[in-house]
């Protein structure tokens, strides 16, 4: 039974949502075609019953792509959804029964509305203009009077036009909303930086980078010296502002693809990618410098002290990401710890001693 449900629950996993849901509406169009068959066969539909068998298996095919792929591309979208808005059309133009005809009507409303959960917004208007001109030439061809053909158009278009505005405006909505919550998710307030959440994501990369290049995996974590003094001296305001300047100014002096991480406090750590354990030295030293000749107007200058940690990339990669930076956090801990020991804004390598921090007050 185990096995079954962590079989269900991978399947669950891999099936995108957006594809289950255009799954289920040509689910619906396929069971919809085959009742429309059987009341052909009754006589209640002008349709030809060998018609509707055909479009029951276009219908079918396009629910066997959604199977099979599970996972849509917008492209891959774009044309399953163009393909429908073009059926539709052609039933619509094809086939004299009015019921059917006001049945293909109905769905191709739905068309550009699912169109808003696969589609940029250019594609969307595209299809939403497919769609629009389908319905002008079902419109033509039903009602060759030109008034009554305009007064029809103009309803059937604000029927169409309208469900797509006001989703894709909810949908805007939704996904703003999500990428700030994802946002805040992995970035500390105050300071801007990753925090280790963050650092959990963005690991993998940056430990496969540094594997395949040959490299060692470093850590610097670095901690405000004496930040106990700022607080109490200039107030809890000021101490935020020195952190924010320390975290500026580690960003701008750190290469674009290393991350850099608020662990909590005023401890920062600097994870990225070192041809070996002498450039993580420098690179330590260079952004102990670069906070020390920090000058903010208004802010008392300060200094960092930072550990450092290193190991090959290659073995890294063997263990999970997030386990491998914690224990090299870790290391560069006791780094911090011992650079604090012997008088602060410095830098320390650390190792793999297990000693408790004796040094107080920051």
């Amino acid at each position: 039974m185990a096995g079954v449900s962590k079989g269900a629950r991978g399947l669950t996993a891999a099936f995108d949502w957006r594809t289950g849901l255009l799954a289920v509406l040509f689910g619906a169009g396929v069971v919809e075609v085959l009742i429309g068959a059987q009341l052909s066969r009754r006589g209640v539909l002008e349709v030809a019953t060998s018609t509707m068998l055909v479009v029951a298996g276009v219908w079918a095919v396009l629910f066997a792509w959604c199977l099979a792929r599970r996972r849509l591309t917008e492209g891959e979208a774009l044309v399953q959804l163009s393909a429908v808005s073009a059926l539709l059309v052609l039933e619509s133009v094809l086939v004299p029964d009015t019921t059917w005809q006001w049945v293909c009507a109905t769905v191709l409303f739905v068309v550009p509305v699912a169109g808003v959960m696969f589609l940029r917004r250019s594609l969307l208007a595209l299809l939403t203009l497919l769609v629009v001109a389908g319905q002008v030439v079902v419109v033509l061809a039903r009602h060759p009077d030109p008034l009554l053909a305009a007064y029809t158009l103009s309803a059937v278009l604000l029927s169409s036009l309208v469900p797509v505005v006001v989703v894709f405006v909810l949908a805007s909505a939704v996904r703003a909303a999500q990428e700030r919550a994802e946002h805040m998710a992995r970035t500390d307030a105050l300071t801007g930086l990753l925090n280790r959440h963050g650092m959990g994501e963005a690991a993998a990369e940056v430990v496969a980078g540094a594997a395949q290049d040959g490299r060692v995996l470093g850590v610097l974590v670095a901690d405000v010296d004496w930040f106990k003094r700022v607080n109490d001296t200039w107030g809890h305001g000021v101490g935020d502002q020195v952190l924010v300047a320390c975290a500026q100014t580690l960003r701008r002096h750190v290469r674009d693809g290393d991350l850099v991480v608020r662990l909590g406090g005023e401890e920062v750590a600097v994870v990225g990618a070192w041809k070996d354990d002498d450039d993580v030295a420098v690179t330590a030293e260079r952004l102990r410098a670069a906070v020390e000749h920090q000058d903010v107007l208004g802010l008392p200058r300060v200094t960092v002290s930072i550990g450092t940690a290193s190991a090959p990339a290659r073995r890294v990669a063997t263990d999970s990401p997030s386990g491998a930076l914690a224990r090299l956090i870790d290391e560069a801990d006791q780094g911090l710890y011992e650079a604090k020991r012997e008088g602060r804004n410095r830098v320390c390598r650390g190792s793999r001693a297990d000693a408790a921090p004796s040094w107080s007050s920051t």
